[in-house]
């Protein structure tokens, strides 16, 4: 499964910790939203020609411009760009612009994918790549119904997805490009996405605990597990020190991981024996004293 983007952690970790604003909750609603809709796309890839290379979630620039590809195949001696949208609910199209059926205006998801199929052909041709490009648009939610939508095959519906890739069942052989293309692909993309608008917070305003690792209620611990009231689920303290560990160097990635500071995080639920066991099992320690703080192992 693809890496979740860093807004989304962090938005996933601030929510079980504090009320969001509307519009973070909104925010959040539309990252997570855009991740499912991308695993339940590549649910798809998964499993096709093993004569196909697929890239998911690419940032890119070219001639000062950034953009994202949500979904990139290559196959059949042709590159495929998707632009995959998880919207629910009923839409529809009229005089070339997106409405929701109430009325809403849309942002036309195809004057999105038409600015990343030029942008993307641009920098194939800085590359000196030159193979045809069939770029769509993907609506992946079964629950999506978009009426009077261009007869077009840069729209796909979820209607269409199976027979859609049925096309890459049979196996052919690629282009003799893809390989060093993929490879200069991901040399060249972006680390973190250029527009990231992470929420603020700060430390004090965080509840404090171990949430659930299923349903995100704060657990309780008995003995050498944590136990979910809510839910009923079970899991070892080590297990949930390590997560707790994740989330807080997530959140505050400069802050040193030091025994006193995840024993507050976790709100003394664990001891400081169980603490010291876990980081010491998983990492390395650096300084001394009041000084000592815990660090990822290069070994």
């Amino acid at each position: 499964m693809r890496r979740k983007p860093l807004e989304l952690q962090v938005f996933e970790y601030i929510s079980r910790r504090k009320s969001l604003s509307e519009a973070e909750s909104n925010k959040y609603r539309k990252l997570r939203r855009g991740y499912e809709g991308e695993v339940l796309f590549e649910s798809y890839v998964t499993g096709l020609s093993d004569q196909l290379l697929s890239i998911g979630d690419i940032w890119l620039s070219c001639n000062g411009k950034f953009f994202q590809i949500d979904h990139l195949l290559f196959g059949k001696n042709t590159i495929y760009l998707y632009e995959i949208k998880n919207f629910p609910g009923e839409y529809y199209y009229e005089n070339d612009k997106l409405y929701v059926r109430s009325g809403k205006l849309m942002d036309d998801p195809l004057t999105q994918l038409q600015r990343c199929e030029t942008l993307f052909a641009q920098l194939l041709e800085k590359l000196r790549v030159h193979v045809p490009i069939q770029a769509a648009v993907v609506f992946v939610n079964p629950e999506c119904t978009l009426f009077q939508a261009p007869l077009s095959s840069r729209i796909i519906l979820p209607t269409q997805l199976n027979y859609y890739f049925k096309q890459f069942q049979e196996s052919n052989k690629l282009h003799p490009t893809f390989n060093k293309l993929a490879e200069k692909l991901n040399t060249i993309r972006l680390a973190e996405p250029p527009y990231q608008q992470l929420p603020e917070f700060h430390y004090q305003e965080l509840k404090k605990g171990i949430p659930c690792k299923w349903c995100h209620h704060f657990c309780t611990r008995e003995g050498k597990l944590c136990h979910c009231a809510n839910c009923g689920q079970l899991e070892t303290v080590q297990s949930a020190i390590m997560r707790m560990v994740t989330e807080f160097k997530t959140l505050y990635p400069e802050e040193p991981v030091t025994r006193s500071r995840l024993l507050d995080w976790c709100e003394n639920m664990v001891t400081t024996k169980q603490i010291s066991y876990t980081l010491q099992k998983h990492f390395n320690i650096e300084g001394t004293g009041r000084g000592s703080h815990y660090v990822e192992s290069r070994t």
